[in-house]
């Protein structure tokens, strides 16, 4: 399936999806409920009727038409008409998974089945990100004096293969979010300052202390770069950059399969960045040799 936007924008830089996300945070509770369910599932939205964006969303199709009112598109009609000129016609292979599933009396899901669902979380990052955000995002980390990369619960996993990935090529690279908790990783933070980064990656369900984290991080003049799934993440109106990773999954609360793809990406163009790269990674490969086992 091609998901890739007709047009080349990012889907989440149109500007039905950006009206929606700024709306989102002043929206009464059904309508937020609404909005964060389009901006979640943007593909599977735009085809839907209004009684199954209802259903879907757990809500009812007045709040349907409220919300389309509340973004400027007149009712259900003109939003569905407004998504449906920016997006494609397709269906995540998640929400089809679920609807194939619903009539699957067994329930059992295939390999071929979580995969297929995998891989369009990573086809799906094209679509979410331009290259001029991401390179905007890429430019602060390969530019900052120290870089702190946060995250928690199974995000912190993520955190520390990002840090340890950039450690070679970047001023001074650490996850403080490893041992000790949320209070040890704040008290890693405080010497940060204005020419320092923090990434934030933060995954349904979202972490409160990351959150917060990254406000302190903006109020002391660092830069923050989010990695999250969707502008309905509360890391939205924190970060100045932000790299979304679809994070759709079946089962799971969510996917960390395009996380992982697009923290390689980082490193990769990070090392890009840094002239002496080459000299860098040479020195690497023989300084590990010794401890590796080779024919």
């Amino acid at each position: 399936m091609n998901t890739k936007l007709q047009n080349n924008v990012a889907v989440f830089q149109t500007p039905v999806m950006r009206k929606i996300a700024q709306v989102m945070p002043e929206l009464p509770p059904a309508l937020r409920t609404v909005a964060d369910y389009i901006l979640r599932h943007p593909f599977g939205a735009a085809i839907m009727t209004i009684d199954d964006l209802a259903q879907a969303s757990g809500t009812s199709a007045a709040a349907v038409n409220r919300l389309a009112r509340a973004v400027d598109c007149g009712g259900f009609t003109g939003l569905r008409a407004a998504l449906v000129a920016t997006l494609q016609d397709a269906v995540s292979p998640v929400d089809k998974l679920k609807s194939e599933l619903a009539l699957r009396p067994s329930g059992e899901y295939s390999l071929a089945e979580m995969l297929d669902a995998g891989i369009e979380n990573l086809r799906l990052v094209n679509s979410a990100n331009t290259e001029e955000s991401f390179g905007h995002a890429v430019t602060a980390i390969a530019g900052a004096r120290r870089v702190y990369v946060l995250g928690f619960g199974f995000s912190s996993y993520l955190a520390g293969a990002l840090a340890a990935g950039l450690m070679p090529f970047c001023g001074e690279a650490s996850a403080v979010s490893m041992e000790g908790g949320n209070e040890h990783a704040a008290y890693r933070l405080t010497a940060i300052g204005p020419e320092d980064v923090l990434i934030a990656i933060s995954l349904p369900r979202y972490s409160v202390d990351t959150v917060q984290l990254a406000r302190f991080a903006v109020e002391r003049g660092a830069a923050v770069v989010a990695i999250t799934d969707s502008p309905a993440s509360p890391l939205q109106g924190v970060a100045q950059h932000v790299i979304y990773t679809p994070a759709e999954h079946a089962l799971l609360s969510s996917s960390s399969l395009a996380t992982l793809a697009v923290i390689e990406c980082i490193i990769s163009l990070v090392m890009t960045r840094n002239k002496e790269a080459v000299r860098i990674s040479s020195e690497l490969n023989a300084s590990v040799l010794s401890y590796l086992y080779v024919n």
